[in-house]
């Protein structure tokens, strides 16, 4: 099968071309090379991005821009940090409503709001800085996680406090950063599935941190450094992250009194 990597240009009916034509000028800054230049049933405007691809506004008599079963159809920009400001900016002063309604849904460091065309087709503007894939820290300090005796095999439990779960494999004990290394969503334990799950964009990972493959490709999460009391109890310090590769079994910690992680170099962010 024939991957897709890009696309010439994308297709859209309005029902009021002079209407549109300007719209998609003055607000998304397309540039206009001209009317009717391609062969269609319906009057045409082909509009330019920056990024060579090509807008093509066809005049029909009725626009459907929802789908069945949803809010919209949807079409999206993807700006820098410095672009999508102004744009936030230039679309503020316009009268436009920049606040995002999904913002409670959004991972560290994406910036997103939506914005609609004069037939409601929906833009979603759309840009990832640095905090997206950055460490997370709380500056918490070590976190006393219980005794050793207390998490048999199969164990996974979050803690909101440092942001962790703490897993207990055959190998051992690993500390699971819970922030997602895709786009620093916060990962859930899906018990019933044995995999932790990111609700951001969909990414799912193993007891051991690794990318499964029936979900989008991500690093490995990151570990933090545990180390086992020699009177058996566990402590995490989640103020470290540790990145890795993969999994392999020197990464747990054994599940002995005086056992400790003995791997990697940590990053303190």
């Amino acid at each position: 099968m024939a991957m897709i990597d890009g696309f010439s240009h994308i297709v859209l009916h309005v029902t009021n071309l002079d209407r549109s034509e300007k719209f998609y000028r003055d607000v998304f800054g397309l540039d206009v090379i001209g009317r009717d230049l391609v062969t269609d049933e319906g009057p045409n405007s082909l509009l330019a991005m920056n990024t060579r691809q090509r807008v093509l506004l066809v005049e029909a008599p009725e626009v459907v821009a929802i789908r069945p079963n949803s809010s919209s159809i949807h079409h999206a920009w993807l700006l820098t940090i410095d672009e999508f400001a102004r744009a936030k900016e230039r679309l503020a002063k316009a009268g436009f409503d920049i606040s995002d309604s999904r913002a409670q849904f959004r991972a560290t460091g994406e910036n997103s709001l939506d914005v609609f065309d004069p037939d409601g087709h929906r833009f979603q503007i759309q840009a990832y800085g640095p905090e997206a894939t950055a460490i997370v820290n709380e500056h918490v300090g070590p976190i006393a996680c219980g005794h050793m005796d207390d998490f048999p095999v199969g164990t996974v439990k979050p803690y909101v406090k440092g942001k962790f779960f703490l897993v207990r494999l055959d190998d051992g004990f690993l500390a699971v950063s819970r922030w997602c290394t895709h786009m620093n969503g916060l990962l859930s334990w899906k018990k019933e599935h044995w995999h932790f799950y990111c609700p951001m964009h969909g990414a799912m990972f193993n007891r051991k941190g690794e990318s499964l493959p029936c979900s989008r490709h991500c690093p490995t999460l990151r570990l933090h450094p545990l180390s086992i009391g020699a009177d058996g109890r566990i402590t995490v310090d989640p103020d470290t992250a540790i990145e890795r590769d993969g999994y392999h079994p020197d990464q747990a910690v054994p599940a002995h009194a005086g056992a400790s992680s003995r791997y990697a170099e940590p990053q303190t962010a």
